[in-house]
């Protein structure tokens, strides 16, 4: 019997071995397949950092080359941005801006020995022009966005509604200032009525209720969103960059609503950011995200709307930082539960950090509430 015992003893120690050696290879494997996916899986996420980074630097250095190029005759160019519309003649010498904040048109000439002849007749030109310029028109024009192409939905829609040229002429005060480059400037200023720009929203009505309904947000909220943020100019854009009627942001609400309702983040392009409907919908789409998951524990609706329009513009994360000295949507909806609407209103409009967000929460909310009654009573 004992002669069995060691050919036993060794062949259960090389049965041991073998299993040991097995399930090490195999958790070799595993490992391997593992650090191969999270390879992979890292690559994967690298490359879409990479691509939203081009993306901003590729956008970025057209907005630069356009200022630096406009900076051989203006001491301070100016572009396009969300308050304030702006096109340069080709040679660069004259420039005409709406700023749709304050209802100021302005025509600016630059040159020496200009006659009050040659600037009136180049302001009226720069009016007929505005008068019946086209949004497929502007887009043509415009310095950074030279590749765009607006939807079908605007194309044939006028820039600025009800430019009436009798009456802005009427209106026009006139200086000038010289340049540290030595060029003269002649300034023309003229008053368009602010009311104005909320009948260029009217011709999105019909999208903006598509997506309230899509999306479960309140079109009144959307409209005051879209005025505030491009006072509905779609070629409206900033060097953050955001772009469009909602200013949406490639690197924050397009990503997380790429990732929540397709899956996947996906870099958001400017040419696709500029389309007036898909804008509307990622913009709206955020609202969702930030207003029905971010903010769902927050039970008054009124308090979760102010939340969300500060989200908007200052980042969900400021906002819970606000109330509770941390980034936790937990604690900040356990915080908002204890308080009033209009605690929290005046806490954010009078004692958010950011002075930005502060005037934004303003803004947003007066807007509302005319569009709420504008919508009111147009049964629609």
């Amino acid at each position: 019997m004992a002669r069995f015992v060691k050919p036993l003893v060794l062949s259960m120690s090389l049965f041991t071995s073998l299993a040991v050696v097995q399930n090490v290879a195999a958790e070799d494997s595993f490992a391997e397949s593992k650090a191969a996916m999270l390879s992979t899986f890292n690559q994967s996420k690298q490359n879409s950092i990479d691509s939203f980074e081009n993306s901003k630097l590729e956008y970025l250095a057209q907005f630069n080359k356009v200022k630096q190029e406009l900076a051989k005759t203006w001491d301070t160019p100016e572009l396009t941005s969300r308050s304030t519309w702006v096109q340069y003649s080709q040679d660069n010498t004259i420039k005409r801006a709406v700023n749709f904040e304050t209802g100021k048109i302005t025509v600016e000439v630059v040159g020496d020995n200009l006659t009050s002849k040659n600037i009136a007749d180049v302001v009226q030109k720069q009016l007929t022009e505005l008068q019946t310029e086209t949004t497929a028109e502007a887009y043509k024009k415009d310095k950074v966005v030279t590749t765009e192409k607006p939807s079908k939905l605007v194309a044939n829609n006028k820039m600025l509604p009800d430019v009436n040229v009798e009456a802005l002429t009427k209106s026009a005060t006139t200086s000038s200032v010289m340049q540290n480059n030595g060029l003269k400037i002649t300034r023309v200023s003229m008053n368009y009525p602010k009311d104005n720009v909320a009948k260029k929203g009217l011709v999105y009505l019909p999208s903006v209720m598509e997506k309230s309904a899509k999306w479960d947000v309140k079109p009144d909220l959307i409209l005051a969103i879209m005025h505030t943020e491009s006072h509905f100019n779609p070629m409206a854009q900033s060097h953050i960059p955001a772009y469009g009627l909602m200013q949406v942001v490639p690197t924050s609400a397009g990503r997380d609503v790429t990732k929540r309702f397709l899956g996947k983040e996906q870099l958001l392009p400017a040419e696709v950011l500029f389309n007036p409907e898909f804008n509307i919908d990622i913009g709206t789409g955020y609202l969702n995200i930030l207003q029905a998951h971010y903010l769902r524990k927050v039970k008054n609706p009124e308090i979760r709307t102010y939340l969300a329009i500060s989200a908007y513009n200052g980042g969900i994360g400021a906002v819970a930082r606000h109330f509770t000295d941390k980034t936790s949507l937990s604690a900040l909806a356990t915080k908002a539960n204890t308080l009033e609407p209009e605690a929290v209103y005046l806490s954010l409009v009078n004692d958010f950090p950011a002075a930005e967000t502060r005037n934004y929460l303003k803004k947003v909310y007066a807007k509302q509430q005319f569009y709420k009654k504008m919508l009111a009573v147009s049964n629609i």
